[in-house]
């Protein structure tokens, strides 16, 4: 099994979170998956602002554009390594293969695990941002108003090197969270899940901290194989109604896109 892990951020530049994420997956995959690890061919990493999501995520070489790359090139399933979920609705349109992100699959996931989950950001923008995909996702009653650290990634790509500081921002916000009810909590950023992570931060207080990036991948690897063996994909009604092949050629001329997708109709 192939698996196309996508980062809206030009993972390529930020040799300390790839390798420690590569050393995660590595760890927690099957020993038949192969999982590839790709971000934006460039782009910015103010990634608090929704402005350079968008770009990072919708332009050539970017999130979508790569997806498709993914589809092309023969790969069983794409992981979206954000939890912001940048242009995972819009890929399900017009890949066949299943396509998840971090921040949906957490959530959920979320919800077999605590009646309540709520999440740490890095960021005060990202935090309302992720409130609003709780109620996106229909989970409204099931969240607490996510928390944030107050600082930038590249304070985050910092951490790698320094992590005291960030992690005990992140077990007090955690704290914080729990006592508003939250029993889940969720490390609200692939990059910041991978520093927990290696800080070998399971829980706080009783209450679960669940590895995000663990959950993705793994989440994937199985409907991968679903959709192999008992055949589910994503609804092809509605909001994942796949676009006329032709229109869909013309989009990548339009928009300069790199890959030339074989998708199924």
């Amino acid at each position: 099994m192939k698996i196309w892990w996508q980062s809206s951020t030009p993972i390529h530049r930020l040799h300390d979170y790839r390798s420690t994420l590569t050393e995660h997956l590595n760890g927690v995959k099957r020993a038949d998956t192969e999982v590839h690890i790709n971000g934006v061919d460039d782009g910015s990493m103010d990634l608090q602002y929704n402005a350079v999501v968008a770009v990072n995520s919708y332009a050539p070489g970017g999130v979508l554009n790569k997806i498709i790359q993914a589809a092309d090139q023969g790969y069983d399933a794409v992981a979206i390594g954000c939890f912001l979920d940048p242009a995972m609705q819009e890929a399900r349109e017009v890949v066949s293969i299943p396509v998840f992100g971090l921040g949906e699959a957490s959530m959920l996931m979320a919800c077999m695990y605590g009646h309540k989950f709520s999440g740490v950001a890095f960021h005060s923008k990202q935090s309302q941002y992720y409130d609003r995909k709780a109620f996106e996702y229909g989970l409204a009653s099931r969240h607490v108003p996510f928390g944030n650290m107050g600082i930038d990634f590249n304070q985050v790509q910092d951490a790698f090197a320094r992590p005291e500081r960030m992690t005990e921002t992140f077990l007090s916000e955690s704290r914080r969270l729990a006592a508003q009810g939250a029993e889940v909590i969720l490390a609200a950023c692939a990059t910041v899940n991978a520093i927990i992570r290696r800080q070998k931060i399971q829980e706080v207080d009783g209450t679960l901290v669940m590895d995000c990036n663990a959950v993705l991948l793994k989440l994937t690897e199985a409907m991968a194989e679903l959709a192999v063996s008992a055949g589910l994909r994503a609804s092809q009604r509605l909001l994942y109604q796949r676009p006329d092949r032709r229109a869909l050629a013309d989009w990548m001329r339009i928009y300069n896109f790199r890959a030339s997708p074989q998708l199924k109709p």
